[in-house]
């Protein structure tokens, strides 16, 4: 995955600092951080909607959690997501690349394409949330 390489895999830039994610041997990848949120999400598939709830989310994108099945998404496919906080309704297209089979069904989607007027949108409430 993109977002997370084995430490032995990259070359590091001395001056970087090293951010790792707790005892699994991996580097952080991630250029913006994650803001924790509970907004509903609406993932549009070919054969119908699937609800769920970011729960953290950047401008690069999102943990997904869901509580029904989720059978009808496949990494690496994508997917329109409508992301929606406080009300409004965001639109972004999000590939699937990483599934948790835990207590609750998570899955990862890393944002691959937005129309301007959105992406501007998602910014911005992300701001707003992690301001509060």
């Amino acid at each position: 995955m993109h977002h997370w390489q084995a430490q032995g895999e990259t070359k590091r830039n001395p001056q970087e600092p090293r951010r790792y994610r707790a005892l699994s041997g991996f580097v952080e990848k991630r250029k913006f951080p994650r803001t924790e949120v509970r907004w509903p999400v609406t993932i549009m598939t070919e054969t119908g909607a699937v609800e769920g709830e970011a729960r953290n989310i950047s401008v690069e994108g999102a943990f997904i959690l869901f509580t029904h099945s989720t059978e009808n998404l496949a990494p690496p496919n994508s997917y329109r997501l409508l992301i929606k906080p406080d009300g409004e309704q965001i639109e972004v297209m999000g590939s699937l690349v990483w599934s948790s089979l835990d207590v609750h069904i998570g899955k990862g989607f890393c944002f691959v394409g937005f129309r301007e007027r959105d992406q501007r949108r998602l910014r911005k409430a992300i701001k707003k949330y992690a301001e509060r």
